[in-house]
């Protein structure tokens, strides 16, 4: 079964109890009792199975069949290992599980007769239109994990007694692994009761005794009674349990949640403490601001979670119900096949009306575009002999530009060679100056100076290295000018050190 498309829903949840009918609606965080033939046609209606009612086993499927054959597979293998009527219809869902088998899937196979189906909402679908979801009680419990009502870490037990069942069920990690229907019921443990008593006691009052004083009982002759049944039934869930375990490996039990359509048993956690070695948790889950009001059966609360979850992620591989809303009209048969007549007949009649709305639009455009062309045509006329005139006097403005052109770039070039001679030869004059200061002040001796790409080359001369070492310092110490040196050269036979000075001369045109 694949995902359901999206549907929109009133903001009610209602659950129904297929056996009792009784009804809840959940609405703006309350709970409220509900009578079906008033309730919101709109509203998410769900409803659950009984664990009895279904059949349940795990086979194995090659890895080899494809995905595409892997239903008709499952069917096949099995209506042969559990050797099922053929005559009779069923609706079959399943979900893979882990498995180490390197040839082998192996999948959790649920069975559910199509008679019963129609047998137990039947009376519900005459009383509202639809019925949205059906799944049984132990597939609710995910929504416990999926609302965050508890840690998905760890393997848990959940043992649920209600009046015409009971039902053990597992998940490891958040995920269903094992269910099984109990033959203790609360209405068959009232049956046992009664027989060991030797006495008839009242259903109701029976139920009253187990939630108010339990198995804490002050009576004696019950107290004993009830610790003999309780404890065969513990020693059965234990059996369970331990065939559970080494079926699919579990080590361990990390946490047990008991409870009852009727309320807690009172008592009842000293009995998982002694017969199954686990501390028992509470099967009470609140979501409600009046839910402390009265006591509600938690299967009703279990399908209220569970139909939020499903609204919020729709996915049908569970979902049992025959009544389900039909699709939107878009999305039926006739509802595609009305949209494509209607889309035909749409097209055919649009082309038509279109071309005739082109051909009028298209005319009127043209009328409209011969008036502005011959409008355009005149007045272009006109600033085609104002261009020609224009050019015409361009051109003689072009020449006397030419011309004065000429003249200026030869009096611009007269005027710079003249500012060169007036300028670049006097600042020399200083440069050399100063730079003589300094070959004075350090008693160097300048033995030719040459002038070559802008630069002076100042050859120098002293009897020590250091005089020409502080030359070159006084002289870069100016700040001025753009120093180049090379090394000092000693020559040995006059004893002298000579070295090449190079200054750049920024001011130079």
């Amino acid at each position: 079964m694949g995902m359901t498309e999206s549907r929109r829903y009133s903001s009610e949840i209602i659950s129904i109890d297929s056996n009792s009918l009784a009804s809840y609606v959940y609405s703006k965080n309350e709970i409220k009792l509900n009578k079906l033939e008033k309730s919101d046609k709109d509203a998410f209606f769900i409803s659950y199975l009984q664990t009895r009612d279904v059949i349940s086993t795990v086979i194995d499927i090659s890895r080899n069949i494809p995905d595409s054959d892997l239903k008709d597979a499952i069917e096949i293998k099995v209506y042969d290992e559990l050797a099922l009527d053929s005559s009779i219809a069923y609706m079959i869902s399943y979900l893979e599980t882990e498995s180490k088998d390197a040839k082998n899937r192996s999948f959790n196979v649920f069975l559910i007769d199509h008679a019963i189906i129609t047998s137990k909402f039947d009376p519900i679908r005459d009383k509202v239109r639809y019925i949205d979801y059906i799944t049984t009680a132990p597939f609710l419990l995910k929504s416990l994990y999926h609302k965050n009502f508890i840690d998905p870490d760890g393997t848990h037990c959940f043992v649920y007694f209600q009046k015409s069942d009971a039902f053990l069920a597992i998940y490891k990690n958040g995920e269903y692994l094992y269910s099984k229907s109990l033959h203790y019921s609360l209405k068959e443990i009232n049956e046992k009761f009664c027989e060991l008593m030797g006495e008839r006691v009242d259903e109701e009052d029976f139920y009253k005794l187990l939630t108010n004083e339990g198995l804490r009982t002050s009576n004696n002759h019950y107290q004993q009674s009830l610790m003999q049944l309780f404890g065969e039934i513990f020693l059965y869930i234990s059996d369970v349990l331990v065939f559970t375990k080494r079926t699919y490996n579990i080590d361990v039990i990390d946490k047990i949640y008991l409870g009852s359509e009727v309320g807690s048993l009172s008592g009842i956690e000293e009995y998982s403490k002694s017969y199954l070695g686990l501390e028992s948790f509470e099967f009470n889950f609140s979501i409600a601001i009046n839910s402390k009001e009265w006591y509600i059966d938690q299967i009703h609360i279990l399908m209220m979670l569970s139909a939020q979850s499903y609204i919020e992620n729709p996915n049908d591989t569970l979902n049992f119900s025959l009544y389900k809303r039909p699709p939107s009209l878009k999305n039926r048969p006739a509802g595609k096949m009305l949209a494509v007549v209607a889309g035909s007949i749409l097209i055919g009649l649009a082309y038509p009306a279109y071309q005739f709305a082109y051909h009028s639009v298209l005319s009127i455009k043209a009328v409209k575009q011969t008036s502005d062309y011959n409008e355009v045509f005149k007045k272009t006329s006109v600033i085609r002999n104002e261009l020609a005139l224009l050019k015409a006097e361009k051109e003689k403005i072009d020449a006397l530009v030419a011309s004065e052109t000429s003249k200026f770039e030869f009096r611009k070039k007269l005027l710079n060679e003249i500012y060169s001679k007036k300028i670049s030869y006097p600042m020399k004059a200083l440069m050399l100056l100063e730079i003589f200061k300094l070959s004075n002040k350090n008693t160097c001796k300048v033995e030719s100076i040459e002038f070559k790409n802008n630069t002076l080359n100042f050859y120098i001369r002293n009897n020590s290295e250091k005089k020409i070492t502080e030359f070159i310092k006084d002289l870069t110490n100016l700040k001025k000018y753009n120093i180049n040196t090379e090394k000092i050269i000693q020559d040995d036979e006059l004893k002298v050190y000579t070295s090449k000075i190079s200054i750049g001369l920024f001011n130079e045109q």
